[in-house]
């Protein structure tokens, strides 16, 4: 089974699996391109192979497209996010641990897998059902076989042991050096500075109409107005050709007779069911049912309770593991079976009763026949019918023409950016939320009076953009944006003023050191700030790469610090270390944070060292075939 495809399950019982225990231990491993293991190509379909490993095309998409589906995801769409590529690197991940556990001799016995088994059943057993029920009807709804979720189980815990094992021998942090990490984590200092401000500086001239002309140059892109254009969308809908798509009673049931499978129901047996922990008590329970003892009385005479007991269910032959499904699909209403060992332990089934196969009646599903091929014909027809916009705007047809020919709605949109907006910053795509980028794309490509080829929405719907008019890219007027200019080169000549000044201040305290002989030189006052941290902004008077600077500095020493456009000089005047002795826990913590990052670099190098071992290749021309490349293409 495909580890990450079941953390991609989130209702129902595979919640209980994939986010329960059949996790890594370690937790966040991730399969990495290390070294360029998963490089190269492979033949035939393979997606994978390497050393002990192979996965085919047809296992790996059957889980993979069965799970996608339920979340709503297309498989073009997953390869797209690079999800695919992700599963199936972890599924190797996983197959290489499970196979390293089992040359090292870790592997569950079958008391571990049958009592995991029992709890994940408890969780989703719901009132009036039971922990068999519940797990049986999880798994028919999964497409699950009971075969491959023990071995899934299994496969699962003993990676688990495997990755738990190596975590834990990963060293722990010297308490020395824990003390050290805690006391510079919780270091605190005192900080005295003199604040230049450049709001402050005065006696900056105005510039002249020639400056600012050459301030304007500089900076012209700032004031660029962006090209806007005006387009027209031509949409084809579905509900156009829909309503014209008739299905005939014959074609109905032709379709119906090709795939009466699907409508054929296998037959079924009425069971009742005890699973028993050992071999002699289940021969116990068969000699009590020879004396024709029912077979929950059997089970509570023999083994002191009804535990054993899993209750009456009905079953189709793939809902039973291959031990059992032969016996008791050849057997007779009354005929007991067993016991059959099976990695849950040893069964006994008593047949109380057969359903013979069925087949759903024509009638019933012929509603539901005729929606799957009003469906299918609409999509054929909204394909040809695309082709046929396509064919006749590049013929020259005029766009007019064509929608009323047609049938198509029209759409104006005015003078909007590549950004979808109008000049009022109003979005203008609004009604083509998931299209966005497309649309603007076609729109922003093509000249006026040229149309784009036919594009297929999300929604599914086909539009067709043509050019309408284009309003190329221009700037704002020196005379309209002269005020700002005039104020952003004062600004600047304060900023560079300001930086003059801290320069100069900077080589005063140089020669003396003496911070409160030069504050009434520059008319402020040393402010004084307490109890600083490394990484907490006080107030939002400090920024945390000022504060980080501070923690740099030794005690006494002069220094400079850009502060939010502001210049700090100043020094640290005292520095408090904490009392190590005192935070036992809090060390403690950094002791256990830091063993678990450990834990992880642990096993990220051990699995390193297993991909090039193992040299596993995947087949990534196959998955772009078979994923990359949108159905109908």
């Amino acid at each position: 089974m495909l580890r990450a495809l079941r953390d991609g399950a989130k209702t129902g019982f595979l919640k209980y699996i994939l986010l329960g225990f059949l996790v890594l231990a370690a937790g966040g491993l991730v399969l990495t391109d290390v070294g360029g293991f998963f490089r190269g190509g492979i033949s035939n379909n393979t997606v994978a192979k390497g050393k002990g490993i192979e996965i085919s095309l047809m296992e790996f998409d059957r889980g993979i497209r069965r799970v996608l589906a339920r979340q709503g995801m297309t498989p073009e769409r997953a390869y797209q996010m690079g999800l695919i590529d992700q599963v199936l690197r972890s599924e190797i991940q996983t197959r290489i641990l499970a196979i390293e556990a089992a040359k090292i001799g870790v592997v569950p016995n079958d008391a571990l897998i049958a009592e995991q088994i029992a709890v994940m059943a408890g969780n989703i057993a719901i009132p009036g059902m039971s922990k068999k029920q519940a797990l049986q009807t999880t798994l028919r709804s999964q497409g699950i076989t009971e075969d491959e979720f023990i071995n899934s189980i299994r496969q699962e815990i003993s990676v688990n042991l495997l990755t738990n094992t190596l975590a834990s021998n990963a060293q722990t942090m010297p308490i020395e050096q824990a003390k050290a990490l805690y006391e510079f984590q919780n270091e605190k200092r005192n900080f005295e500075a003199i604040i230049l401000d450049p709001e402050k500086v005065e006696q900056v001239e105005k510039p002249s109409d020639e400056q600012l002309n050459n301030f304007y140059n500089a900076r012209k892109i700032e004031f660029a107005i962006p090209e806007t254009r005006s387009f027209t969308v031509a949409t084809l809908k579905s509900e156009t050709i829909a309503k014209d798509i008739k299905i005939s009673d014959e074609d109905a049931r032709a379709y119906y007779d090709d795939n009466i499978t699907t409508y054929q129901k296998p037959e079924r047996r009425t069971l009742q069911q005890a699973i028993l922990k050992d071999q002699q008590q289940a021969d116990e329970i068969i000699a009590a049912l020879e004396e024709k003892k029912s077979l929950e009385a059997a089970v509570e005479e023999i083994t002191g309770d009804k535990k054993a007991y899993l209750g009456e269910n009905a079953f189709g032959r793939e809902s039973l593991i291959e031990d059992l499904a032969t016996p008791v699909f050849e057997g007779k209403k009354g005929d007991v079976i067993g016991p059959v060992e099976s990695p849950l332990g040893w069964h006994i089934v008593s047949i109380q009763g057969i359903t013979a196969p069925q087949t759903t009646p024509f009638n019933t599903v012929k509603k539901d026949i005729v929606k799957t091929l009003k469906d299918e014909q609409l999509i054929d027809e909204l394909i040809d019918a695309a082709n046929t916009l396509d064919d006749q705007l590049a013929g020259g047809e005029e766009l007019e023409v064509v929608v009323k020919e047609m049938g198509l709605t029209t759409k104006t949109i005015s003078g909007i950016n590549q950004a979808g907006r109008d000049k009022q910053n109003k979005d203008k795509l609004d009604a083509y939320p998931n299209d966005k980028a497309q649309i603007l794309e076609a729109a922003f490509d093509y000249n006026v009076g040229e149309s784009s080829p036919v594009m297929e929405m999300a929604d599914g719907r086909y539009v067709v953009v043509r050019i309408d008019e284009i309003e190329p890219l221009s700037y704002k007027s020196f005379e309209d944006v002269k005020a700002k200019l005039e104020k952003d080169w004062i600004t600047q000549q304060q900023v560079l003023a300001n930086q003059d000044r801290a320069d100069t201040l900077m080589q005063k305290l140089t020669e003396s050191n003496d911070l409160e002989a030069v504050e009434g030189e520059y008319n402020t006052s040393i402010l004084t700030f307490k109890n600083l941290k490394r990484n907490e902004s006080t107030n939002n008077v400090l920024s945390l790469p000022s504060l980080r600077q501070i923690f740099e500095t030794p005690q006494g020493q002069i220094t400079r610090v850009n502060n939010n456009g502001k210049i700090l000089i100043g020094r640290v005047t005292s520095i408090d270390l904490p009392d190590a002795a005192k935070a036992e826990k809090e060390i403690a913590d950094i002791q256990k944070q830091n063993s678990e990052y450990l834990a992880q670099e642990y096993l990220g190098q051990y699995l390193t060292s297993l991909l090039g071992r193992y040299k596993v290749q995947i087949n990534q021309p196959l998955l772009q075939q078979v994923y990359g490349t949108p159905q109908g293409t």
